[in-house]
């Protein structure tokens, strides 16, 4: 009797666990790629005080959209403007000078060092002049380039220290979109390759193209950067904002697609069990991209294998499994 009950609760153990399966079958897959990117400015930089001086004129308003050159904000450059015309007076003189003791020079009139002495003195004016008039021409502060302007925090007549902000400038009829693909992909973006852009913003799709790619893998990410461009002429997408990247880098005649429920993801893998013979196999698999249900494996699987779907809570590698149902690709 002892015997006998052993034997049935050996029997017991072994008894092969109820799963559903799928068999893997190669099919054509589009690889398409979506990444999540930041929209940015085409242009955009913070306009600074170049010296340090009174607001002299205002010329701007807070959001105007302005033209390349434009003049924003006049410093009080007076005293520069004067310091000039008394210089101006003192290399006319200067000038004089120096010719009389070149005159001099000829016939012997005068020493080469008076005359050197001279000429510097002729420079040193001209540098000074010269100092001067970069000073104002600074103190006219205008744009950079063509776009629209930002906040001001300053009235007319305060004084601005020099590198104190004035506003940001901000060119947003086009737009760069900022985003990265895995370093499996490296090699399949290509210049001029269209991406649809979906902004988080509006929802609407946009199309992009690649004008930007980096020559190197990113090492912390182990990704690859890239920039594409698209027209905001209406200005309806935001800079800062961020956009759902897709596109199609490649086709795969014979790909291998299975359920996201098979895989069981481990530190630094992830995994599916095989079922060979009646018994569950433990198999590491390296993973792409993937559909709304299914996970488009790259390594670790061949056209035929059967995976278990379901209880992956209780397989373990070499316990009995038995197959009672097999799910179809398309259900999935």
């Amino acid at each position: 009797f002892s015997c006998s009950t052993q034997n049935q609760n050996n029997k017991e153990e072994v008894r092969p666990l109820q799963v559903e399966g799928y068999r893997a079958e190669s099919e054509p897959y589009a690889v398409t790629i979506r990444s999540t990117g930041e929209l940015l400015a085409w242009e955009e930089v913070e306009i600074k005080t170049p010296v340090a001086g009174n607001v002299l004129n205002i010329h701007f308003k807070e959001g105007q959209s302005v033209n390349r050159g434009a003049l924003l904000v006049e410093i009080d450059s007076r005293t520069w403007r004067a310091q000039v015309t008394g210089l101006k007076a003192q290399l006319e003189s200067a000038t004089s000078e120096l010719q009389r003791r070149e005159q001099l020079l000829e016939i012997e009139g005068a020493s080469q060092e008076i005359y050197e002495q001279s000429k510097a003195r002729v420079s040193d004016l001209q540098a000074q002049i010269e100092e001067l008039n970069v000073r104002i021409d600074l103190a006219n502060v205008r744009a950079p380039f063509g776009g629209k302007l930002g906040m001001r925090n300053f009235s007319l007549g305060a004084y601005l220290n020099q590198g104190e902000m004035i506003t940001r400038l901000v060119q947003s009829d086009k737009i760069r979109i900022h985003f990265n693909v895995p370093s499996r992909y490296a090699l399949l973006p290509r210049i001029d390759m269209m991406v649809k852009v979906v902004p988080s913003a509006s929802q609407d799709t946009v199309e992009a193209r690649i004008y930007a790619i980096e020559p190197g893998i990113n090492p912390s990410s182990r990704s690859l950067n890239i920039r594409a461009r698209l027209n905001n002429e209406g200005e309806l997408l935001i800079p800062g904002d961020f956009a759902q990247v897709i596109f199609q880098i490649d086709r795969d005649e014979s790909a291998l697609l299975i359920p996201a429920d098979a895989i069981i993801p481990e530190l630094n893998t992830q995994i599916v069990y095989l079922l060979q013979n009646g018994i569950a196999k433990r198999q590491e698999v390296e993973t792409g991209t993937r559909t709304r249900s299914r996970v488009h494996i790259l390594n670790g699987l061949q056209p035929g294998d059967t995976l278990i779907v379901t209880g992956l809570m209780e397989v373990r590698e070499g316990s009995p499994a038995q197959i009672t149902q097999l799910i179809q690709g398309g259900e999935q």
